[in-house]
């Protein structure tokens, strides 16, 4: 417990957020321009379970909304002016992540706007502010000195920014969260008890996917996604998933040197269940078992949209 407690404390050391394996599932989490893209009240519930029998592994918990807004909702025909209009979006999320004695925490808010470029291809500009927490549990720290640590929490203003273009047959996308570096003195030396001050690493996201359809019954979705922070090396998961009839899925994901990852999934008319298992290539896995991560989709008032990628992902 001890040695996550470190690593958490000192966030410049490693990347940051929470890892997370259904990203694609829910593209909204990286990038909020992703908001309004769907023909519903997009609602996600999310419960993850990083290295199973690891004592103080991470769980993360999420859930997030988002909705376009206006006219563009409440019309069932569309003309070709409909088509070129843009739309406004918003959404939120809160989540916790919490390894060992450590936690972190937040709450944002989102505003989107989503303009036309072509009949079938749309451009959306995001932008998501709220508050993030980085807490310890002193009482669960132990130190062969004897050092007794006390609790502690910083809170800080945080903020996303990202671009999404798609349409019914591909996306992509990039987003910076973070984006505010803000600093928190939160982490203490047992020997000299002095504080240590922790900057929150701006993150940068690219992700792509494409919708190739091979019978009436079967498309193959492959995607990408490249994360980057300073200092940690670049890091890229591969992933494709084979869909029958758009209900019924399974996929892989391949992260590179660290994981690879199985998934399936079922898409209702009024929402979704998927389910992803994480087999570790690290050193780390002779000592958990995997990690285990579930995403609950709820679909809300589900009306025609000129350009929804909700079939795609």
């Amino acid at each position: 417990m001890l040695l996550l407690a470190a690593g958490a404390a000192r966030p410049g050391q490693a990347q940051q957020l929470a890892q997370y394996s259904q990203y694609m599932n829910n593209n909204y989490i990286l990038n909020p321009a992703v908001a309004g893209t769907e023909d519903f009240i997009d609602l996600k519930f999310s419960y993850r379970a990083q290295w199973a029998g690891l004592e103080g592994a991470p769980r993360t918990y999420y859930a997030s909304a988002n909705s376009s807004l206006g006219s563009l909702r409440s019309q069932s025909k569309r003309t070709k002016h409909d088509w070129a209009r843009g739309f406004h979006a918003i959404g939120g999320i809160v989540y916790s992540d919490v390894t060992g004695p450590t936690s972190r925490s937040g709450i944002y808010g989102s505003y989107t706007y989503n303009l036309a470029l072509t009949r079938t291809v749309r451009l959306a500009m995001g932008a998501s502010v709220g508050m993030q927490q980085f807490a310890v549990d002193g009482a669960q720290l132990q130190f062969h000195s004897g050092y007794i640590a006390a609790s502690q929490a910083s809170r800080v203003p945080d903020a996303t920014i990202g671009l999404w273009l798609y349409s019914p047959d591909f996306y992509v996308g990039a987003s910076s969260a973070q984006l505010l570096g803000n600093q928190l003195d939160i982490a203490y030396s047992p020997v000299n008890q002095v504080t240590y001050t922790n900057k929150l690493e701006r993150h940068y996201f690219a992700t792509a996917g494409g919708r190739l359809p091979i019978s009436e019954d079967l498309t193959v979705v492959p995607s990408v996604l490249v994360k980057y922070m300073k200092p940690a090396p670049v890091s890229v998961d591969l992933n494709v998933k084979l869909k029958f009839r758009d209900v019924v899925w399974a996929g892989a994901s391949w992260r590179a040197t660290n994981a690879f990852v199985g998934m399936v999934g079922v898409d209702f008319d009024f929402g979704s269940l998927s389910y992803s298992y994480d087999a570790s290539t690290t050193a780390l896995a002779n000592y958990q078992w995997g990690s285990h991560e579930v995403v609950l989709g709820i679909k809300l008032k589900k009306v025609p949209r000129p350009a929804c990628p909700d079939p795609f992902w």
